[in-house]
């Protein structure tokens, strides 16, 4: 199978499983933590520093957002295990494209800056966040910890041209 073809089916993937985990949150948690870890497990054990530090920061960036009362995940928890789920199997496979792409880790990291914020509007119109602040306000605060969050992990997989 081509090369370009598989990133694709795993960015379809990706996004089917967002789709689920954000529709039914706590009523599947223990099937989104169950495929986030197996498909994390998939990969290679020296990518998988790589990936688990991307996940904690995410769940770390997800919790100072809510702590600071710009967003607030429907349940009342901090940060939801159904989030932990999302953010690992986010970082699985974000490691798992970042180490077989051709593209300059700056690209990959502006990539994931849209799309990052954009999957928070979308969740909160789904009604699995809640947004404490002016939509514009989140995302001007989303974008550029989206960016910082990138930059660094792209940095530290070596992905720097």
């Amino acid at each position: 199978m081509k090369h370009y073809v598989q990133v694709f089916l795993l960015a379809v993937a990706f996004d089917f499983y967002w789709a689920l985990v954000v529709l039914f949150r706590e009523r599947g948690l223990f099937l989104w933590l169950g495929v986030a870890i197996l498909a994390y497990l998939m990969l290679s054990p020296a990518h998988r520093v790589y990936a688990l530090l991307l996940a904690v920061a995410g769940c770390a960036l997800d919790a100072f957002w809510a702590q600071t009362k710009l967003i607030d995940f429907t349940g009342g928890s901090l940060l939801p295990l159904w989030m932990v789920a999302l953010w690992l199997m986010f970082a699985t496979v974000w490691t798992a494209l970042s180490r077989t792409s051709t593209l300059p880790g700056w690209i990959l990291a502006l990539l994931a800056t849209c799309g990052g914020p954009v999957a928070y509007v979308l969740g909160e119109r789904l009604g699995a966040i809640v947004f404490l602040q002016p939509t514009f306000i989140v995302v001007s605060w989303m974008v550029p910890g989206w960016l910082v969050l990138m930059l660094f992990f792209h940095i530290l997989m070596g992905k720097r041209q």
